[in-house]
């Protein structure tokens, strides 16, 4: 217990300073006594002033000073217990459908729709800082990004990564977009949610209408729509700029009426893109809910301390009682003082009255994550700063200190980020066994197994070319000797007096040839050697952070993880049936 004491507001400490001066002057003023004491000849003052007869003085300045300090203590919240708080958040569920097909490349805003549509949606996930968000893409078919989760700022890392390559069916399907967003919430559990789409058109109105329209009062779906009514040239990055079949160039427009009418018979909104936040205000503005299901309780849950303070004011209530004496009406002064007042900020005499988890969380707060780890006593803090600064080995060993899902969960994380692929699927098998629902922990084992499966593809692709490359240069010194020995039979045949003199510049060129050869073998030996004492010996400073940066490839390339998954998911659902395939000329 005395571990954990510390008080919440030691600036109240600051008021005893007042008390003390006045007690102090007080006192000094009664002892000098009163100015005709000090004029009167003191033989004379009994029978010139009255006095108390010898009887004790009841001044009550001790018992004031007392009640001050008691009163000083309970404002500064004395604690030494914490107790959990069980979380509440907005019930405020949103899917994204972004539009991935190929007229996003149009350039009638600047520098295109593509890159318009990405910005909006940062500024969208910057300012959620309640409810769960998930994001789904769409071109000839949809395919999910990341499922419902309130960590915005993952979502926000894979916005630059979308783009219609790693599509891989082209064409425009909004319909199974709509689907899928539908079985996000119910996967979740959510019955109502917001379905928010940012495209330039919609192709089978039909289709996506019919879906939309059904549960348009659970899952109203709002529109955002980029581009102008004038539109411009598609210019692909790849392709350049799109033309059509008989080679006009194409140009798609955006029909501002359709995508209303769509919006309003999808219970939703529609707003056209705007360089300012009005869009998002409007389209994402609350709506009423039902009081039940406004908040919801998260399964975290977030420890407060419990304030022992007002247990100390018990021990004014007998001082209370003497107030109703007379004489005693400073009572009513010390009542305003106990008036409560907003908790005051931070000091400097935070070390000595904060704990170090509470220290580590203000620095944590104040973006200097690598010194709050040192600070931080608890574990999940401890490894949660580690991460932040980048420390993903000693993150990765505080977490799987833990034994709860989250922990093996940020475990994979930490292991993933610090380039040990596997480890890291492990920690992320370790927490689906605990929780099989995770479905981030699901989700982000799949993209750190297609990068190791990417990354071993790649290094046999190496070998194989250093095999090839060897082989070439065998073939080539082959040549070489052929060359040589037709050389040399055409000039015998020529000149047979140089024969002596050839026969020389063969041995000579042989000489030559040995010694290369032997020079290779001995550097190729060399080589080896310094392999393999790089192996075995430890790596210097500029090799670590080579090292490091080569093995932090995880976040560098999610498109091209994206990419592979969704062409895995639409094989799959050609296979099933579930999907066809469209014509690549469907642009």
């Amino acid at each position: 217990m005395m571990a954990e004491f510390h008080f919440l507001r030691p600036e109240w400490f600051y008021a005893a300073i007042p008390a003390l001066a006045l007690y102090l002057l007080i006192r000094y003023r009664q002892g000098r006594g009163s100015a005709w004491e000090r004029t009167i000849d003191p033989a004379l003052l009994p029978y010139l002033l009255e006095t108390n007869g010898g009887k004790p003085s009841r001044n009550p300045r001790v018992l004031l000073l007392f009640a001050w300090l008691i009163g000083i203590t309970a404002l500064a919240g004395p604690v030494w217990e914490q107790t959990p708080q069980p979380v509440h958040e907005r019930e405020d569920a949103l899917v994204i459908i972004l539009d991935l097909t190929r007229s996003m490349y149009s350039t009638d805003v600047k520098p295109n729709r593509l890159v318009r549509a990405r910005r909006k949606l940062l500024d969208l996930l910057d300012g959620r800082v309640e409810g769960v968000t998930g994001l789904v893409v769409f071109a000839g078919d949809a395919h999910l990004v990341s499922p419902l989760t309130d960590d915005a700022k993952t979502i926000a890392e894979l916005i630059p990564a979308v783009s219609p390559e790693i599509m891989p069916a082209p064409g425009s399907k909004l319909a199974p977009a709509i689907t899928l967003a539908h079985k996000l919430f119910i996967d979740a559990g959510i019955s109502s949610g917001r379905i928010l789409i940012v495209t330039d058109e919609i192709r089978d109105v039909a289709q996506a209408q019919a879906i939309a329209r059904q549960n348009r009062y659970a899952f109203p779906v709002s529109v955002l729509a980029v581009g102008t009514t004038q539109g411009a040239p598609i210019l692909d990055p790849t392709l350049g700029y799109m033309r059509a079949d008989n080679g006009q160039m194409i140009i798609p427009k955006v029909n501002m009426d359709s995508l209303r009418e769509f919006a309003s018979v999808a219970g939703g909104r529609f707003s056209a893109m705007t360089l300012v936040d009005t869009d998002l205000e409007f389209l994402l503005a609350d709506q009423p809910l039902d009081d039940v299901q406004a908040f919801r309780e998260t399964d975290r849950d977030f420890d407060i301390w419990y304030e022992e303070g007002p247990w100390l004011l018990l021990l004014l209530l007998p001082l209370a009682a003497l107030g109703f004496r007379r004489g005693w009406l400073w009572q009513i002064g010390f009542i305003c003082f106990l008036v409560p007042v907003d908790r005051a900020e931070a000091s400097l005499w935070d070390d000595l009255w904060l704990t170090a988890d509470q220290q580590g969380k203000q620095l944590l707060e104040a973006n200097a994550p690598d010194i709050a780890a040192e600070k931080f006593e608890n574990p999940a803090w401890k490894a949660t700063a580690s991460y932040r600064a980048e420390n993903f080995d000693a993150a990765s060993q505080t977490f799987s200190t833990l034994t709860t899902p989250d922990a093996a969960y940020n475990t994979g994380n930490a292991l993933a980020k610090a380039g040990k692929y596997e480890e890291a699927i492990n920690a992320y098998e370790k927490s689906l066994e605990q929780d099989p629902d995770q479905d981030d922990a699901k989700f982000n084992k799949a993209l750190v197994e297609e990068l190791l499966k990417s990354e071993q593809e790649q290094q046999q692709q190496e070998g194989e070319g250093d095999d090839q490359q060897s082989s070439d240069d065998q073939q080539q010194n082959e040549s070489e000797a052929d060359q040589n020995q037709d050389s040399e039979s055409q000039q015998n045949q020529d000149d047979q007096d140089q024969e002596s003199q050839d026969a020389e510049q063969q041995k000579a060129q042989e000489q030559q040839q040995a010694e290369q050869q032997e020079q290779e073998q001995e550097e190729g030996e060399a080589q080896d050697q310094q392999s393999a004492e790089s192996d075995s010996a430890p790596l210097s400073d500029e090799e670590q952070q080579a090292l490091e940066q080569w093995l932090r490839k995880v976040p560098d390339d999610p498109g091209g993880l994206l990419r592979r998954k969704f062409e895995m998911q639409y094989q799959e659902r050609l296979n099933r049936g579930n999907s066809t395939k469209n014509d690549a000329s469907n642009w």
